[in-house]
């Protein structure tokens, strides 16, 4: 059979199909209009059926948001208020650990400062420092400042987590005297953002002290020993009995000549801690570790030194120049730590 004939025959059946589906719908039409003309109540009913039609427009409100609006407006509002409110509470929290932490400063506590609150001339990308306790006597806390400027807060943090304050240079070597009420105000002006503690020298999991901090030193010296066993004493409180045993090795300590161990007993006559409170006393074991070139007693001279009226920071200066020590690192100390008075010492040393 030709190519035409079978086109022919297909078309024929194509027609024949369409033509009974068309009676199909006619007669089912038909039958439809019979039964309502013969019962009008299915025509009504026909007509009050709801007709749904759904399409694909996003436009078009979802039911089930209508409905439930008010509640998801409900739940979302609490939502944003437990967060509001967590962040409200970590806040209050944060800032009373750091005034915590300020009124009764250690060694070795960190702060966060922003200094453009302290200085106003400095280059755009630089705000935060990091300031770290080096040194307290009595009321007198001293503090270093980092080397190095952050612009953002969250950049502190990165400073402890990659180890950076392990570096011997990371803190400058300048001291900066603060009393405790001094850095109460830096709080409140909102210049310490915060006030971080160190737990054995570890903070966040990391190691917030130099590399130098672990160097061992197995050499016996007189009184090393004695000026340890003090400071363990201490450590178990100094309320709990131990700070009389502590004096008592401080004392044996100093007695035979350790630096150390007489730095720590004058800083117990200058706090009042198992012994009354003597300034004079505490300046004249301070003054025996600076005759020894050690740096801190020298510094810890001239902070009690300003605090009694009887004690004169040149006639100091010019004792030490005198048995031959170098003194030049105190020039490093703060302004008001007098600077300008060793300097005089000094240029009268050399007539």
């Amino acid at each position: 059979m030709s190519q035409a004939a079978i086109r022919q025959y297909d078309e024929e059946d194509e027609h024949l199909l369409n033509a009974e589906v068309d009676q199909e719908v006619e007669l089912k039409a038909g039958s439809e209009e019979e039964a309502a003309i013969a019962d009008p109540s299915i025509a009504d009913n026909a007509q009050k059926e709801p007709y749904y039609h759904y399409t694909v427009d996003t436009k078009d409100p979802d039911p089930w948001l209508i409905m439930h609006k008010n509640k998801i407006i409900t739940l979302v509002i609490l939502a944003m208020t437990a967060v509001a409110g967590s962040l409200f509470y970590k806040d209050i929290k944060s800032n009373e650990l750091t005034n915590a932490i300020v009124a009764a400063p250690q060694l070795n506590d960190l702060y966060y400062v922003d200094f453009r609150l302290i200085k106003d001339n400095l280059r755009p990308a630089e705000k935060f420092r990091m300031a770290k306790v080096t040194d307290i006597t009595g009321d007198v806390i001293t503090i270093n400042f980092s080397s190095y400027f952050y612009l953002q807060e969250h950049e502190l943090n990165e400073a402890i987590r990659y180890a950076q304050l392990r570096y011997e240079k990371f803190f400058q070597e300048k001291r900066h005297n603060y009393k405790i009420t001094e850095l109460q105000n830096l709080i409140e002006s909102g210049a310490i953002v915060l006030a971080r503690r160190p737990v054995g020298d570890m903070l966040d999991g990391n190691v917030v002290v130099p590399d130098s901090h672990f160097e061992s030193n197995s050499v016996f010296i007189p009184g090393k020993k004695e000026n340890f066993a003090g400071l363990e004493y201490l450590k178990l409180g100094k309320d709990s009995g131990k700070a009389e045993l502590a004096l008592e090795n401080f004392e044996e300590s100093a007695d035979l000549g350790f630096v150390k161990g007489q730095v720590n007993l004058a800083q117990m006559y200058l706090n009042g801690i198992a012994v009354e409170k003597d300034l004079h006393e505490s300046l004249v074991w301070f003054k025996e570790a600076s005759l020894q070139a050690y740096e801190p007693a020298i510094l810890k001279y001239s902070i009690v030194c300003q605090q009694v009226e009887s004690c004169t920071i040149e006639d100091f200066y010019q004792e030490l120049v005198k048995a031959g020590v170098n003194i030049e690192f105190t020039k490093q100390v703060d302004v008001r730590a007098t600077t300008k008075a060793f300097e005089r010492a000094l240029e009268e040393a050399k007539r």
